[in-house]
Parts: structure tokens; C-alpha cells; sequence
């Protein structure tokens, strides 16, 4: 690290030498990104040293540093992937990190724990036909078939554990090119724990906490000489969920990576993962409704139209559960086996290959609470079940060839390979299911209510879909000088999808290119267009169609429907400020869907609809100062539908079809605003205090834009001090202001509720 921390001004202004400059990115990258380095003579490139005959010192890593590596960071230098050949300096698109320091500070446990509190990431929810589990939107598209695990798709919709993350990673615009079919506003890659040779630590956490919150973890990290090393990371967790009235959140995880390396150029991993969760579903609120308001004779949430959307009943506190604790329950189960080799024909030239198992498996039930529209129970409360019985399972094969060339004066650092995967999902009928008799105490209900029938069963799995996938892609950066560089990307891919006796067949091919100009080593000003495509049945399994004409699962309406169309356009910039200690980031974005599934004149499915995203994007990450760091963003989306073709507004045995009253409407989930901020600051050596605020403006649920959730602001702070080298206490405190926060809904029946204010105390040891 340098000896002196310069102010923007003397950073713009004093230049580079350019030949100290790649010496110190060469040496970081052969540390493998470590974090605050204590020694200056470290930055010296071991090759330069030796030919200076000058002694290379010990390395001595300081924990909370303001280096690159995601343990210790808010702030990364390279994307995990190969696919991305530049620094993210270079990268013409925006790519977000959240690192496991900022995970760990904030006392995230989740997937969703993070992206709640991620500017510019919105959350949907399933019901029924549309399982439970992750399901986010990334620049006003939804993005749950576009989640990967260390580059493999993860298809299935699940939950996700934190405990095995070293970071998350959001690759935003169509990512067709990079990610295969979908990835229309982005795609989400989740970044496991490795074995790390040459290291060994040991580090314990035990967390307690109000609702009755314990947690327990273990990282460790054996190094046995220097060619073998193995990861194990355990967590427990035996919990409630916050201020919401007594709903489990119990998990157990295990994971276990292991590395070898078989000769000077060759290198083996193995990585096994299993977690499973036992939980109490909880679907939330209902929204209010005609029958509501007549019952109660107010409008307080909304009389149902665009002016005055529908908004979540009131509730007393966090702590009113609508569903039904005799019988609502969700049973969990992830696990993954990853082997990969690397190997270095030489110093230019390396082969990846990876075989990959990705399994997960849910069963639940849980109640749909909703008020009840007719009958003689007009205006209670109507707590209906969903369930489901799902398997899927993944087999992928991904290799790819890397290096760099120069052609003329031309510098390339290119990347080519092929991925092929074969995905099943199988489901199970579920029986018996006990029912719940309908409550008139809309505004505080008995989750003890009686419950009639049961006991739940399950049926056979039977296999109900199945996905192959075949694709070639090759990326490359062409850097011309020190200020010009040029990304390009592209990809062929054959996507096969059978949904019982249908199928579809398609060949797409994507591509993406990106122009770089840095007026100083440390920024960059790019321009980007990229391109992808959504065929019929990309998420078959993950939906059951009932989002009508643009249902993405495969239906006799659309299997004979070529893939929908996007592209995109980005421009922006990209500064590495403070000594490279800080990134800071802009971006102006638009991705057009010019082809959408909708309804014709005649009712027939056809490729006529419309819809687009556009805004701006603003980012923050890494180190003010030696002791001040943050992560910061700001997004704005303003995402419509164009063209929502028509609408019947007869009946089905007498259609009659009129322009949809959708069109010029926002995407529903999509908030136009979202702006999230974390810092901590270290007052002393030992004691370090920091807080963040998060907040989402509001949201239409459904493409009618007749129901809303809020605006909301969260607030959570944070302490730590560490008593030495070994021992050290975290305090932290969520939802400070107690406020009734809101993740999703599904077309505005109901509002899923966030946890209510909680503390927890988390006590870490390590050696």
C-alpha cells in the first residue's frame, strides 16, 4: 500500500509512472488479491525483485484492510468469472459486488437477507404455480432463472443460504452473451468459499439474539504442505423471524472444498455443499379489496384504481401472523458437488474445465391470505392453502481455454469455450391438505385457528420438465493503447425444453460489444450494447402460467413461438479513486423488449407486445480513508409496457377483444427509485461502528398498476470491537425505527412483511 493518501485533486492531476503501476497490479494478482499489505517492498513484482536481488519479505495480512479480497473488502478488482477479461475498471457494464465483509457486518444469512438491500434489485414472490423461493428483478426484468452458483445456472426456484458466500455478483444489462438464454436486465452469480492454499485459519462465530435468534458458524481453512489444502464451513441456526409473531427459520448447513495441486501447472478442486432449512412459510398481509372496504366502510388502502391503488391492510405490529401455525410448514433441501481442473500451458495460456451437480428440493404449505370477495363471508379473511412438491437437479459441463496474445500492436486477453447442461424438474402431488375456516378478525386473526382433515401426503415425483442446453461463447478484450480498448462477446446457443408432451427447440445467438476510453489509469468512460433472447419454456417448472400471454413456462399458446428479443444501450464511468482504494461508478442504461408474448386481435398468443427499462445507476465501494469505508448506490428504473397487445373484456364463451388498458403502464414489482448506503468507520484499532440505510420507492404489484406497496425507508446500525488478534463481539440492530416493511407481493393479493426491529450480539473467535 502506498505510504501517502492523496486527495482526488492530487490523484487527477500528479500522473503514473506505468511501469511502477503494472508491477503493483501484477503483484496483487499473484497474491491473489490480499487485503492491507504491511509492507511496501510486497508491492515490488517478485520477478523485479529477483533480478534487483532484493529479499522478498513475509506478506502480513491486517484484518478490516482496504485491499480486494471479499473477506476484508467492500471493494473487488475482478469479476470471479473469466468471461469478464478486464479489470472492472475496464468492463464496459455495470458489475455490482457485495462482498462477504458487507454480508458479515450487516449480519445477512440469506440471498434475500442481501438483495433487499441492494439498490436497483427488487424481490417478487411465488404463489402456487409460481413456487417459493428467490425470485429477484434486476433493472425492471425478472432474473430468478438467471441465478448461478460459481457460473453454473441454478434452474430450480430455491432459498439460499449465506454462510458458504465470499461474494454476490450483479451483471447487469442482457447478459445473452455472458449468461446464456434470459438475463434481459441482468444475472445473479453467487460466489462459494474455496480452499485456499498456503493458509490456515480457524474462525467460530455464535450469534443470540431478541425473537429467540441463535445462530452458529465454523470456517476453516487446512493447509497440508504446500500442494493441499481443505475448506470446511458449518453453520446452524435455530431462530425466529423478527417481530413476526413466532414464524421458525431453522437451517443446518455443511460444505466442504478441497484443492490439490497435482504439478506446477495443474490444479484440482473439489467442492460439496448440502443445506437444509425447516421453516414456517409466511406469505404476509392481505391487500385490501372492494369487499374490504364495504365491510369496514373505509378507503383508507386504496379503492383499486391507478390514482388509488389497493395498499396492504393495516396490521396492530409486525407480530400479526396471517397464516396458520397447525398447518403451514417448508421443508428445503440444497445441496452441489462441483469438481473443476485449471491447468497452465504457460504463462498466457489456461484450460478450465468444470462438472457440476446442482440439486435442491421443496415441500410446503402455506396459507394465501387474502379477503374474501363474495358469499356470506364477504370481507373475511380467507386463508386458502398453496403447496407444492418440487425436485430439480442439474448436471452442467462447462470448459473454456483463456489467455493473452497480441496481434500487431494489439493486446488481446481473450477467453473461448463451450457449456452444456441438462436440467430436470420433478414434481409431486400433495394431498390432504387440511383447510382453515375463514376468520372475521381481518385486522388480528388466530393463527391458532382449528384446522379440519389432513394429514398432509405426498405423491411419486414424477419428472414434469426437462431443459438441455448447448452453447459456444468466445469474449475478448482488444486493448489498442494505454487510453483504447474494445470489449467484445458473443454466444450460439441450442436451448431444448420438453414440459410434458410439448416441446420447443431453438437455436439464439447473442452478442456484445463494448468501446473503453480511459482519460487516466485510474477511470474509465465506456459506451455498450448487448443483446439476449427469452424463449418459450425458459422458465418452465418455475411458473404455472397464470401470468397470462407473457407466461414464460411452455403452453400450447406459445410452443410454437419463436424467443422474445432484447438489447440494451449503457454508457458510463468508471473512477478508482484514493490510492485505487475506492470505486466509483456511473451508468445511464435503456434494454428494449421489442418482441413480448401477448394477446392478438383474436386471442391468439402472439409476438406483438413491447416493454422497456431505462435510468441510471450510481455506485460506490471500497475506502475513503484507511479507517472509512463504503458501499453505496443509487438507482433509478423507469420501466413500461409499451404495448400490451389485447385484452378480453367479454367472457370466454363470448370473447371480445379490445386494446389492453395496460399499455403505458410500469412494470409491476419494478421501483422507480431505490438508494441503499453501508459505512463503518473504525474509531481505534479495535472498535469499529457502522450503520446503512435503505430505501425503495413504491411499487406497483400487478400490470394493472391497481395495487401498491409503499415507499419505506430501513435503517440498521452495527458495533464491533475486537479484543485481540483472536476474540471480538458484533453488535447489530435492524430495522432501528421499527418501521412495517415490505418485500413483495404476487399480482396484489398479498404483501410479504419484512422482520420487525430486532438485535443481535455475535460473538467471533479465530486462530
Amino acid at each position: 500500500m502506498r505510504q501517502r493518501t492523496a486527495n482526488i485533486g492530487d490523484y487527477v492531476t500528479m500522473g503514473f509512472d506505468e511501469e511502477t503501476s503494472g508491477a503493483g497490479t501484477s503483484v496483487k494478482t499473484t497474491l491473489g488479491l490480499l487485503p492491507v499489505i504491511a509492507i511496501s517492498a510486497a508491492l515490488t513484482s517478485p520477478v523485479l525483485a529477483q533480478e534487483q536481488g532484493v529479499t522478498e519479505l513475509d506478506v502480513i495480512t491486517v484484518e478490516g484492510g482496504t485491499g480486494s479480497d471479499p473477506r476484508t473488502s467492500l471493494k473487488v478488482e475482478r469479476a470471479s468469472s473469466n468471461k469478464v477479461t478486464a479489470p472492472l475498471l475496464d468492463t464496459p457494464r455495470t458489475v455490482q459486488v457485495i462482498t462477504q465483509r458487507q454480508m458479515e457486518e450487516r449480519g445477512a444469512s440469506s440471498l434475500a437477507d442481501v438483495l433487499r438491500t441492494t439498490p436497483g434489485v427488487t424481490l417478487g414472490t411465488g404463489e402456487g404455480g409460481n413456487p417459493m423461493g428467490d425470485r429477484p428483478f434486476i433493472r425492471g426484468y425478472e432474473a430468478s432463472t438467471d441465478t448461478f452458483v460459481d457460473g453454473i445456472r441454478s434452474l430450480g426456484r430455491t432459498s439460499y443460504e449465506a454462510f458458504n458466500l465470499e461474494s454476490i455478483e450483479i451483471i447487469k444489462g442482457p447478459g445473452g452473451a455472458y449468461a446464456g438464454r434470459g438475463s434481459t436486465g441482468g444475472s445473479l452469480n453467487m460466489v462459494t468459499k474455496k480452499a485456499r492454499l498456503g493458509e490456515d485459519f480457524h474462525e467460530f462465530s455464535g450469534l443470540i439474539g431478541t425473537d429467540s435468534q441463535y445462530r452458529g458458524s465454523y470456517d476453516g481453512n487446512f493447509s497440508v504442505g504446500d500442494n493441499f489444502a481443505a475448506r470446511l464451513n458449518l453453520n446452524w441456526q435455530d431462530s425466529e423471524v423478527p417481530g413476526r409473531g413466532g414464524i421458525e427459520d431453522d437451517k443446518f448447513g455443511a460444505a466442504g472444498s478441497f484443492v490439490g495441486q497435482i504439478s506446477e501447472a495443474t490444479k484440482l478442486t473439489l467442492g460439496l455443499y448440502h443445506n437444509k432449512s425447516e421453516s414456517t412459510p409466511d406469505f404476509g398481509i392481505p391487500m385490501a379489496n372492494a369487499a374490504f372496504n364495504s365491510r369496514f366502510s373505509t378507503t383508507q388502502f386504496g379503492t383499486g384504481t391507478k390514482q388509488d391503488p389497493w395498499r396492504p391492510v393495516g396490521i396492530a405490529d409486525h407480530g400479526q401472523f396471517y397464516g396458520s401455525f397447525l398447518r403451514d410448514f417448508r421443508e428445503v433441501t440444497n445441496q452441489a458437488v462441483n469438481l473443476s481442473i485449471d491447468h497452465e500451458f504457460s504463462d498466457t495460456l489456461r484450460l478450465n474445465s468444470t462438472l457440476a451437480y446442482l440439486g435442491n428440493e421443496q415441500k410446503y404449505v402455506v396459507t394465501r391470505p387474502t379477503i374474501q370477495a363474495t358469499g356470506p363471508e364477504t370481507g373475511w379473511l380467507d386463508r386458502s392453502s398453496r403447496q407444492g412438491y418440487r425436485d430439480t437437479r442439474t448436471l452442467a459441463w462447462a470448459t473454456s481455454l483463456s489467455g493473452e496474445a497480441n496481434t500487431g500492436a494489439i493486446e488481446h486477453s481473450y477467453v473461448v469455450g463451450f457449456e452444456m447442461s441438462d436440467e430436470r424438474q420433478r414434481t409431486g402431488a400433495v394431498s390432504n391438505v387440511p383447510s382453515v375456516g375463514r376468520d372475521p378478525n381481518v385486522l388480528n386473526p388466530n393463527p391458532w385457528a382449528p384446522i379440519s382433515g389432513g394429514p398432509v401426503t405426498f405423491g411419486p415425483l414424477q419428472e414434469s420438465v426437462r431443459t438441455k442446453t448447448k452453447s459456444v461463447f468466445v469474449f475478448d478484450t482488444l486493448k489498442f493503447n494505454e487510453q483504447w480498448s474494445l470489449n467484445l462477446g458473443a454466444r450460439y446457443e441450442n436451448f431444448d425444453v420438453e414440459q410434458g408432451t410439448r416441446t420447443r427447440d431453438d437455436n439464439i445467438f447473442s452478442y456484445q460489444a463494448g468501446i473503453v476510453y480511459k482519460p487516466l489509469p485510474n477511470g474509465s468512460i465506456y459506451a455498450s450494447f448487448g443483446t439476449s433472447a427469452n424463449p418459450s419454456g425458459q422458465c418452465a417448472g418455475q411458473a404455472g402460467g397464470s401470468e397470462g400471454a407473457s407466461a414464460c413456462t411452455l403452453t400450447a399458446a406459445n410452443e410454437d413461438l419463436k424467443p422474445e428479443k432484447n438489447r440494451s444501450y449503457e454508457i458510463g464511468t468508471k473512477w478508482d479513486l484514493f490510492d485505487d482504494r475506492l470505486s466509483v461508478t456511473a451508468a445511464l442504461f435503456r434494454t428494449e423488449k421489442t418482441n413480448q408474448r401477448v394477446n392478438d386481435a383474436f386471442g391468439n398468443v402472439e409476438l406483438l407486445g413491447s416493454s422497456r427499462a431505462q435510468g441510471i445507476e450510481l455506485g460506490v465501494a471500497g475506502n475513503i480513508t484507511d479507517q472509512w469505508s463504503i458501499s453505496a448506490g443509487y438507482t433509478y428504473t423507469d420501466a413500461k409496457l409499451t404495448d400490451a397487445g389485447f385484452d378480453n373484456i367479454g367472457t370466454s364463451a363470448a370473447p371480445v377483444w379490445v386494446p389492453s388498458a395496460d399499455a403505458g403502464n410500469k412494470l409491476h414489482y419494478i421501483a422507480p427509485h431505490s438508494f441503499a448506503v453501508w459505512t463503518t468507520y473504525d474509531v481505534t484499532e479495535k472498535w469499529r461502528v457502522g450503520g446503512g440505510a435503505t430505501y425503495t420507492s413504491k411499487r406497483f404489484m400487478n400490470s394493472a398498476n391497481t395495487a401498491v406497496l409503499p415507499s419505506q425507508w430501513r435503517v440498521d446500525l452495527m458495533t464491533a470491537y475486537q479484543f485481540n488478534d483472536k476474540a471480538g463481539i458484533q453488535l447489530n440492530v435492524n430495522n432501528v425505527f421499527d418501521e412495517k416493511l415490505y418485500d413483495a407481493s404476487h399480482v396484489g393479493l398479498f404483501a410479504n412483511v419484512q422482520a420487525g426491529r430486532n438485535a443481535t450480539v455475535k460473538f467471533n473467535y479465530k486462530f
